[in-house]
């Protein structure tokens, strides 16, 4: 692995990413969800030219804001990644406040972590869907190059889809979410381990955290972390918890420390 570092403000040179391209982005494309509570949203956005395009699946954070966390999120993120040659398809979670799913119908609620992950599994299995949603999308796919991304609960998705497990609170199970078709990963401000690095919140409130592992979170993956991002309610540990899918977890994968950053 690599541990790189930087600071927060961006220095950009002439010829180190490619021209970006013009961006069509479609939505919401609705996807059936038969058992889910509504059907599943999401966003394309793609180039207007090239072919071959690979896929990053871009998971939102739980938070507060009504338009971040949902397909309509991270729009400066999800423009730049198709400007130079991505396909991003962002899907809106169950959590997301601008569905307004009372908490008390679901004993998943209100994060969803399980049904987080079903989302992505769900959109890989209707590509065809959604590239036939999209105009002069089709035959642009590659869908063997499919990447997962995540910021802070959509973290957590990404984690459990490239390998973390976990035990599910309500029966006792082991929980092997991975998702092959995922060839690699980026994690942005993800929830680290579990046990004593917990807020006595989180693990009153969100118990599923307690017991993540990521023994076996083999994908390879960006793990970026920035060095003021406390998450006081999360955990007790301080910035360096977010670091943990980094340190513990095997396999090729690289840490991005930015530098006063929350």
């Amino acid at each position: 692995g690599r541990d790189i570092r930087i600071m927060s403000e961006p220095t950009n040179e002439a010829g180190t990413v490619s021209t970006p391209a013009p961006v069509v982005s479609v939505s919401p494309v609705v996807l059936p969800a038969p058992g889910r509570a509504v059907d599943l949203q999401v966003r394309v956005s793609a180039p207007v030219t090239g072919s071959e395009l690979p896929v990053i699946l871009l998971s939102h954070g739980h938070g507060n804001s009504n338009n971040l966390s949902s397909l309509n999120g991270y729009a400066p993120l999800a423009n730049l990644w198709a400007a130079h040659g991505f396909v991003v398809i962002q899907p809106t979670h169950l959590d997301s406040k601008t569905l307004g799913l009372r908490e008390a119908d679901d004993p998943e609620a209100p994060l969803y972590w399980r049904s987080r992950a079903g989302d992505m599994t769900r959109i890989l299995d209707q590509l065809d869907v959604i590239e036939a949603a999209v105009p002069q999308l089709p035959g642009r796919l590659d869908r063997g190059r499919v990447a997962v991304a995540g910021h802070s609960m959509g973290g957590h998705t990404a984690s459990v889809l490239l390998g973390a497990r976990l035990t599910d609170p309500r029966d006792g199970s082991e929980v092997n979410l991975a998702e092959p078709r995922i060839r690699a990963g980026v994690l942005l401000a993800a929830p680290g381990r579990g046990g004593d690095a917990l807020s006595e919140f989180a693990a009153e409130h969100y118990s599923f955290f307690s017991t993540v592992d990521f023994s076996a979170m083999t994908t390879p993956a960006l793990v970026v972390a920035g060095d003021k991002d406390t998450s006081s309610h999360l955990t007790v540990r301080g910035p360096s918890w977010h670091t943990d899918p980094y340190f513990l977890s095997p396999g090729p994968k690289c840490l991005l420390t930015v530098f006063d950053a929350e």
